[in-house]
């Protein structure tokens, strides 16, 4: 069995590892990189796999360990982030017509759409930020957040009671004027990568 990691063939110190020993010693070898894809004979597989596997290695001719750096994911997602933030808000605003305007049904599908979408971005932000160094933007931006989930509170308390009125009213004023905090913030953050 050969194994390569990006592009480059390691040792056979390698060879007489489990498949979880061997992934484990991989992730333990990078350093400001993660791993983006793992091809067992040619073939595209998740670390799942690797982890879980009843594959006998004598059936595996060739693994690939393929990395990307930190900067470049955080850049890539930065860059999603920027394509999706505009649409969210367009969504946030359409949600609150909704509500407004009776239609109740396709509301609610697409507030737990927005949930959805603001928890993705929270989450994103979050993962960034920790690894950045420059703490003094981490408080800061760490306060906006903790202002918006004191808004996300209301929305979803206005939700259950089923205040409709307040709920048109938080996403079109509240909501949506934090998603133009975090393109900001998110803008903010591009400069450094």
């Amino acid at each position: 069995m050969k194994i390569f990691l990006d592009k480059k063939e390691l040792g056979d110190e390698y060879r007489g590892l489990t498949l979880p020993e061997l992934l484990d010693s991989v992730k333990n070898s990078l350093k400001d990189k993660i791993l983006k894809h793992i091809y067992i004979n040619k073939v595209e597989v998740n670390e799942r796999y690797l982890l879980e596997s009843t594959l006998d290695k004598d059936d595996i001719k060739i693994i690939e360990f393929v990395t990307q750096s930190t900067g470049e994911l955080i850049k890539e997602t930065l860059n999603e982030v920027e394509r999706y933030l505009p649409v969210l808000k367009t969504g946030v605003l359409d949600t609150a017509d909704l509500f407004r305007n009776g239609k109740d049904r396709e509301a609610n599908e697409k507030y737990q759409l927005i949930i959805e979408g603001i928890g993705w971005y929270t989450e994103v932000i979050s993962g960034i930020l920790a690894l950045m160094d420059n703490d003094g933007y981490y408080q800061q931006v760490q306060k906006t957040l903790n202002e918006f989930n004191e808004s996300l509170t209301d929305l979803m308390i206005a939700h259950q009671k089923d205040d409709l009125i307040l709920l048109a009213d938080i996403l079109e004023y509240e909501i949506s004027e934090f998603i133009d905090e975090f393109i900001s913030i998110s803008q903010h953050i591009s400069t450094y990568y």
